[in-house]
């Protein structure tokens, strides 16, 4: 009777291995660094943004030439249903209302004071954040758009509130002016990383970490030609976000094999063997490839065929 196979997840690679001894973190901080690469937006501490008190300005007033509004603490502001929504250092509260039993109008107003705690803790950079998913970023558009109104505030153009700049991004949401820089910031950064010529520190650390796990029963010849590999060609060839070829058929060959994840061998006639394979892979993927990984797979291509010359010199 043939043995049942059991699975567990590789933290070295991010894959499956049959090996238990793969599971093994050989390198804690190196693997830290490695998982916390991909995650974008870590999610906030929720707590901490609540007990922080908002920063806002210390008199109420409002700019129709420059379309801005300066939101102070204790404001009141009368919205639908004659609702009263006033500001305070921890958010927004609802009171007043003209008809205690018309509970859709208090929904609306409650639904409004949150949005409206959301934008000043964004504004006051106490919030990165504001909403999780398409649905919430589309509900709290909608209500400051409407709050915005009461305030005399024109959101079909920019508009500015506590002295942060907001307009609206591709999707029609809201967006500050600091988390447009900070994502360009991040996108120029998640940029370099994907070279290695430009990656900072910490990816370079990381880069070395996972080369040395795949690199760890070659002969040092093809060592030092990866390393040449790597700083000639300025190619990051673990890119964030992106599964690498060399571990796509790492994990192949350990279901095939049943514990195996070892693609270049002991010798240099085995890492020449392997880069074949990779190079083959390249060229013809198992599934359709976004337009973002063809570029990956060309600069794989260009990274792998540089390395073979190195090691056959």
């Amino acid at each position: 009777m043939m043995q049942a196979i059991s699975y567990y997840i590789n933290p070295n690679t991010r894959g499956l291995t049959s090996n238990y001894k793969n599971t093994v973190i050989k390198d804690k901080e190196a693997y830290n660094g490695v998982m916390s690469q991909h995650l974008l937006n870590p999610v906030e501490d929720l707590v901490q943004v609540l007990n922080t008190p908002i920063k806002l300005v210390k008199s109420a007033s409002l700019s129709s030439q420059n379309n801005s509004v300066n939101i102070a603490e204790g404001q009141r502001i009368r919205v639908n249903g004659g609702h009263v929504l006033t500001v305070t250092a921890y958010g927004v509260d609802v009171s007043g209302g003209d008809n205690p039993y018309d509970t859709e109008s208090y929904v609306k107003a409650q639904s409004m004071a949150d949005a409206l705690t959301s934008l000043l803790q964004n504004a006051g950079g106490t919030m990165t954040t504001v909403a999780h998913s398409k649905e919430e970023y589309a509900k709290y558009t909608e209500e400051i758009t409407d709050v915005m109104s009461y305030l005399g505030v024109d959101t079909s153009k920019d508009f500015i509130v506590n002295g942060m700049k907001y307009s609206k991004n591709k999707d029609g949401w809201y967006e500050s002016e600091a988390n447009n820089e900070a994502q360009a910031a991040y996108e120029q950064l998640k940029a370099n990383n994907r070279t290695y010529q430009f990656a900072d520190e910490k990816t370079k650390k990381q880069i070395a970490y996972i080369s040395d796990y795949y690199l760890q029963t070659v002969p040092e010849s093809v060592k030092a030609a990866w390393q040449e590999t790597l700083e000639e060609t300025g190619i990051n060839p673990f890119q964030t976000d992106l599964t690498s070829t060399l571990t796509q058929l790492s994990v192949e060959q350990d279901f095939l094999t049943g514990g195996n994840d070892n693609i270049f061998g002991e010798t240099r006639e085995s890492c020449l063997a392997a880069i074949d394979k990779i190079l083959e892979r390249i060229e013809n993927p198992l599934a359709t490839i976004t337009e973002e990984r063809a570029a990956y797979l060309q600069q794989e291509k260009e990274f792998y065929t540089v390395l073979t010359s190195k090691i056959r010199e």
